[in-house]
């Protein structure tokens, strides 16, 4: 078999107390010449995906602030949607992200 793109998908839950937690991933892609080794290709960018993901949480534990609310037509994401409608129907406008 002749791979010749290789992806690799890392994420991880973080807890931030109070109720507050974080997803983040990364996603990389390589494109490999027959003659390289996959699996060497593939334990690189796990090592890069998790280290991006570190990378990131570390950002977001220094903030230490409240997690943003979005807010999509004015109202906070808990109420934007009416029991009973469904998603497609609400346009998001980016000028209410917080």
């Amino acid at each position: 078999m002749n791979i010749r793109t290789i992806a690799v998908v890392y994420t991880r839950k973080f807890n931030l107390l109070n109720f507050n937690s974080v997803d983040l991933s990364c996603s990389l892609w390589a494109q490999i010449d027959p003659e390289e080794d996959e699996d060497c290709c593939i334990a690189i960018l796990q090592d890069k995906a998790r280290e991006a993901v570190r990378c990131e949480y570390h950002k977001v534990k220094s903030n230490q602030g409240p997690v943003p609310t979005v807010k999509v037509n004015g109202a906070f994401v808990e109420d934007f949607i009416p029991e009973g409608e469904e998603y497609s129907t609400i346009a998001v406008n980016p000028t209410h992200l917080q």
